[in-house]
């Protein structure tokens, strides 16, 4: 124990002392009331949480100074821990519970994704696939528009039939549908029908208003059934040969306009050099559709310069002079 001089001091001392021993001496005499008390508020705290107020110890030093508070247990604490953990415990058992109801979800629809997949693979036997090709007429009010177009119907792949009757139809109408024209005339051919391709040319003879004479023109599309994707014939061929077969007349002129012999078309060819002769047979910015997963799309804007005859063989459309008719079809 420090001593201290100061008078102020020691009276402060001697009342914090005499203070606690009457303290003490209460706390003694009425211990069951205490504990009565201390029971009541535990209930009270049970049956309305952190409602009731914990006594308060204070503890001196020796000069009689408080040196801190210190608040004791009680039961609204236990029962606050108690409650605490059991909520804890109800919401990771939700959060197990929710976790794997998602795994089974995302195991459910993995397998419907892999079933369907099998199915479209599977799906419609393509050698059975029994299509037919129809009629359908654009014309203009005046009588001097008219464009026939193919639909298809009965094939397999109704998405595929839906897209490429739509595709023929608004190429017909675009080209028709030129206020420009004076008069216009469409056609279209099937050239190549089987199980598992289809190759169609479309034929066209427009006049522009004030123009001295019509033209001529044609393009094809040649789809893999199996697909939905379209074919561009003239891949498959050489193009360098091509144009060396062309300059040294090994071809075989298939379609021409009347009166044209081949001698006539190979000396045109003739005035030009490899170079724009294969830019002739070029192939870039041709028309193309991709089918993907049932999405059909179509990039390109140059119609389709080859196509398929009856025996699967590849035709090139070539463009010649007016006199000549504006096109030819060969074979090498």
């Amino acid at each position: 124990m420090r001593h201290s001089s100061h008078p102020d001091k020691i009276l402060t001392r001697a009342a914090a002392l005499l203070l606690s021993a009457v303290l003490l001496a209460g706390a003694a005499g009425c211990g069951k009331n205490t504990k009565k008390q201390t029971d009541s508020s535990s209930a009270a705290t049970q049956s309305k949480a952190g409602t009731s107020k914990t006594a308060k110890i204070i503890v001196f030093d020796d000069d009689g100074e408080p040196i801190e508070d210190v608040k004791p247990g009680s039961e609204e604490e236990n029962v606050t821990t108690t409650t605490t953990t059991q909520t804890t415990r109800q919401k990771t058992t939700a959060a197990t519970t929710s976790a794997t109801t998602t795994r089974k979800t995302t195991t459910t629809t993995t397998t419907t994704t892999t079933k369907k997949t099998t199915t479209t693979t599977t799906a419609a036997p393509r050698r059975d696939n029994s299509y037919e090709i129809g009629d359908k007429t654009y014309t203009a009010s005046n009588g001097k528009i008219k464009c026939v177009y193919p639909q298809i119907s009965g094939l397999y792949d109704e998405a595929m039939q839906g897209f490429y009757n739509r595709m023929f139809r608004e190429e017909c109408e675009e080209a028709a549908g030129d206020s420009s024209l004076a008069y216009f005339s469409g056609t279209y051919e099937i050239k190549h029908k089987t199980k598992d391709r289809l190759s169609l040319v479309f034929r066209h003879t427009v006049s522009y208003k004030g123009a001295a004479h019509p033209y001529s023109y044609a393009y094809a599309c040649t789809i893999d059934l199996a697909t939905g994707n379209t074919i561009i014939p003239s891949e498959s061929i050489n193009m360098n040969k091509a144009a060396d077969a062309i300059l040294d007349d090994s071809w075989t002129l298939t379609r021409s306009a009347d009166g044209v012999k081949k001698s006539d078309v190979f000396n045109y060819f003739s005035q030009y050099d490899e170079k724009t002769i294969k830019g002739n047979l070029s192939v870039e910015n041709v028309v193309k559709v991709r089918n993907t997963d049932g999405v059909y799309t179509k990039s390109g804007s140059v119609g389709c310069r080859s196509y398929l005859d009856s025996r699967g063989e590849t035709v090139l459309i070539l463009e010649v002079s007016h006199a000549l008719g504006d096109y030819v079809e060969v074979q090498f």
